[in-house]
Formats: structure tokens, sequence, C-alpha cells
């Protein structure tokens, strides 16, 4: 592999590949660490150096017209490694029920079988460095449930769910280990593609236009390009390329940009648990290889009778009001001494106040911020010498936002640095998230009451939901291009020879993280690429 500076191509002006892949993120690391070593020559464009940049992270500043999002938040990443570079490793898998069409949420279900995906679930772990897939199991677990945990789940209306973390969160980046041991890939940095070029015909694109920062602009010509920049960035890149089509690359339907999903979160209410009530799996529990955590879901049963979405919740540390006066100081030095925890560099603890704090604590428990080793002897320690029990807890709800296509991103009529129209948000936080959540919320309530457990608290007024900076459904997959942008392949409808990989691919994705199928899909991805290829 040569990694090149885009600043230092002096009169280069166009560079020729097999493969050329728009971004260094989840999936255009993967793709390009699958496709080395083969026949295929690749060029993957990264818009970002090896470290942020603020000149190049502006270039992602976008107005937001819709339900708010985390402020003096940073949810994406413009550097090599891409979002994933602040990522707390949180994993979970879509279960055959999770891509399957459901009558009462319009636009849901995936047009490939759940086969498609699952197949390629064992190599994603791997890669990610994640427990081996049959942890995604509850019944994994069985050994690890406390008496507190059977009887809770002994409603039929409640479901365990599982949510898996490696020992440490995977950085992609490490993937130029493999990219270096390749001869056939060429890694570009600081090169911010602004445009893509089609043909008279509209049917393939010829090359794609790149810039850096400082104005110097070249061109890659390729026989397959894959656009795998984020859930926002793919969406941009279609919608500002009107060259041949006028609507944008993929937008005859104007469907690019709709749908537009996140997941909503809300801190919400607490549970008051009883004395002898103990939550093992509910507070995390370290396994040999990563972690595991429960949270609490709404059978598909319940959410079929009550035309209910899927929502989960999760309960964490309660934040008493010596916990706000002295969590900073904890946080600061966890990050200072040990640096390795699962929560990165992603907060700006610098410009973090108390105000902060409850809005935090999910991310920032002791299972977040340390590394593996030391959270494994710490809850061992405590487990012996003092066993969780009984306390207050902080309800965490994670909730399915439906496809939506007034959810969605349109192009604003400001440009970025490089003359690029930035994009404008119009998040859309629908009724029936709240319906869920409080369906949810009653049925948790009663099941604590009845098995004596303990109380729940509802919180007060509505849910306050932010953002989980889980960007998805702008270029949704469908058989239909009346209905989405992208084939059952990947592939935008009516290009022969442009893919998109990454999670605005998903046509809807539950309460699911996302990651893990991204990387799932994109191993999908290079293998048809590899068949293309020889075929």
């Amino acid at each position: 592999m040569s990694t090149i500076d885009a600043r230092a191509l002096g009169e280069t002006r166009g560079l020729e590949a097999d493969v050329c892949i728009v971004g260094g993120g989840a999936a255009g690391l993967t793709l390009a660490s699958e496709l080395a070593g083969g026949e295929l020559d690749v060029i993957l464009l990264e818009a970002g150096g090896r470290r942020p940049d603020p000149e190049t992270q502006a270039l992602h500043t976008l107005d937001n017209r819709g339900h708010p999002i985390r402020e003096n938040f940073m949810s994406r990443a413009r550097y090599l490694g891409g979002s994933c570079n602040l990522w707390a490793g949180r994993s979970m898998w879509f279960a055959k029920q999770d891509v399957a069409a459901r009558d009462w949420v319009p636009g849901s279900g995936w047009p490939i079988p759940h086969a498609e995906i699952a197949r390629w679930y064992p190599r994603a772990s791997a890669l990610m460095d994640l427990p081996p897939v049959s942890s995604f199991a509850a019944a994994a677990h069985e050994s690890e449930r406390s008496e507190a945990e059977r009887r809770l789940f002994e409603d039929e209306g409640l479901v365990p769910t599982v949510s898996l973390w490696a020992p440490r969160p995977k950085r992609f980046r490490s993937l130029e280990a493999n990219l270096r041991r390749a001869r056939t890939v060429r890694v570009l940095l600081h090169a911010n593609v602004t445009r893509i070029s089609l043909d008279e015909a509209g049917r393939a694109v010829r090359s794609v236009e790149a810039s850096t920062v400082e104005g110097l602009r070249f061109d890659v010509r390729a026989r397959w390009f894959v656009l795998a920049c984020g859930g926002l960035e793919n969406a941009r890149l279609l919608l500002v390329s009107r060259d041949v089509q006028e609507r944008g690359i993929g937008n005859r339907y104007d469907i690019v940009g709709r749908y537009f999903m996140d997941h909503p979160r809300a801190v919400y209410g607490r549970v008051r648990l009883a004395p002898d009530a103990r939550l093992a799996l509910l507070a995390g529990v370290p396994l040999k290889r990563g972690q595991v955590q429960f949270g609490v879901g709404l059978a598909p049963n319940v959410q079929r009778r009550e035309g209910l979405l899927d929502p989960y919740l999760t309960l964490e540390a309660e934040v008493s009001q010596y916990v706000e006066q002295s969590y900073q100081s904890f946080v600061q030095t966890m990050k200072i001494l040990l640096r390795r925890g699962h929560v990165g560099s992603r907060w700006p603890f610098d410009r973090s106040t108390l105000s902060d704090i409850p809005g935090m604590v999910y991310l920032l428990t002791p299972k977040e911020l340390m590394p593996h080793a030391v959270f494994r002897w710490y809850r061992f320690l405590r487990q012996r010498l003092r066993p969780v029990a009984g306390g207050t807890r902080v309800v965490v709800y994670f909730c399915e936002q439906p496809p939506d296509p007034e959810s969605r991103v349109t192009l604003s009529d400001e440009c970025d640095r490089l003359g690029v129209r930035r994009l404008a948000l119009h998040w859309r936080v629908g009724p029936e998230v709240t319906r869920s959540v409080h369906a949810l919320q009653e049925r948790l309530a009663r099941r604590l009451a009845e098995t004596g457990l303990g109380t729940l608290e509802p919180g007060e007024g509505e849910p306050a939901y932010t953002d989980a900076s889980h960007h998805m459904g702008t270029t949704r997959m469908s058989h239909d291009p009346r209905q989405g942008v992208v084939d059952a392949d990947c592939r935008v409808h009516g290009v022969d020879n442009l893919f998109v990989a990454g999670s605005s691919v998903f046509p809807c994705a539950r309460h699911k993280n996302p990651t893990l199928t991204i990387v799932a899909l994109t191993l999908r991805l290079a293998d048809r690429l590899r068949s293309l290829a020889v075929g």
C-alpha cells in the first residue's frame, strides 16, 4: 500500500484504478482491506488526515431544521477511521424478524433475506474483535442470569435485548496494517470528493472529482465506484452531482435523502429496586472476550398486537447530587490515566459542565471508561466484596424510528469552503415513537410491581429525545427504484458501476446499533465486486 497526501500530488491531475472507494471509515476501510491482496487495483479517498483538523471537520457543518440534535458533540469525524474513531463499541445484530416487513410499520422490511446478512456476521464479528457471534443469543448467558432477571422476563411481553462489546472498541484505522501489505491499494488522505461525473447517458460513473482544503483539484477514474462516506455524506454527494441527472444521481423519484433515521434516545424516569434485587446482566457482565449487557424490550407479539415500534431500555446508575459534584473529576482522571476505555475522545470534556452529567451517564459508566482487563477485575472484586443489589437506576430508552419520507436531508443554499452545497437536516421524531416508549414503560412498571422487584417512577412530561449518531436510510435499499436508491446489491438504481456502502442503505433498523451490520453488508459487497471482476 502507498499512502499519499493529496496535497502533495503536484501536477498530477488524473488517477486511475479498478475500484475507487470514497470514505475511510468502517465501511470504506473494511472494503479496501477485503479487496487488498487481490487482482483489483484500489484507490481509497479519505477527506481528512490521520488526526482531526478543524478546517476539514468544518466541511461536515449542516443546517439543522428539524428535531434538535446534540450540541457540542462530534457525531461525524472527517479523518481516517471515520466516526468509529468516536464509537463506544456497542454492537447488536439483526435477527430474522428485524428485516421482515410489518404491516403496521409502512416502509419496513428489507429486499434481501435475513440469511444474506447473517452469513456475514461471523466474519464481521471476528473483524471487530467481538465475542463469538453465538453470544448475541440471550440463551448463551443463562448461567449469568440472576433470579430477579428470570422473574422479570417471565412476562411474555418483555424480552431481553443483547448488546456486546469487544475488549476495546474497534478502531478501523487499524486495518491499515492489512493495507500496508498489499501492493494494489492506494490511500489518499486530505482528498475531499466534491462531485460524481456520469457519462452522457447517465448509466455509468466516469470519474469523481476531489479537492484538498487548499484548493488543489484532481479526478479519479475507475471501473467501479463505492460511496462509503456515511449516512449523510453519501446522500449529499448524490444530490450535488447534477450535471447529467438534474435532480441528482439516483434521484429520479426524489428518494435520495429521504427516510433519514436515527435512534431517538431519552433518559426518562427511574427504577427503585428492592434491596435483594440483583440485575447482573442488566448492569453489564465482562466476558473473556468482551462484555455483554441485557436491555429490556417489547416482545414481537406485543408489538404486532398493539401496533407498536421496537424500543428497548437499559437501567443505568443513578446520578446522585454527590455524583454530579464528583463525577467530572473521575471522568477526567480515568481519561488521563487509562485512555483506553470505550468512550474514546468523542465527548468534549474540556467544555462539559455538570448540567451535562445526567445525559452522559449511560455512556460514561465504568464498563465504558475502563480498559477491559481492569473492568473485569473491578466487577469480580465488587461482586465478591459487595454484590450489587437494590438501589436506584436511571431508565435510558433507545427507540426505533420508522421509515418516514418527511424525515430527510436536503441541500442548503449555503456552500462549504470547497463550493459544495451544505446539507440541511430535517429529522422528524413522530408520536408513534413516544407511544411505543410509554407502552414499554407501562409494561415494565407493571412487571416490577407484580414481582416485587421494585417500582418505576415515570419520567416527567414527554421524553426529551436526543440523537444517537446513527445516521441511516438516506439511500435506502429497494427492489423498486420508486421506493429506494440502491438495489439488493447496493448498486444505485440505473447506474451500472456505482455502489453505496454503510447504514444509509438500511431500509429500516429497529432499535439495533448499525455498525456490525454495516461491516457485514460491506463484506458482502466486497464479495460482489470480486465476482464482477472475474465475471
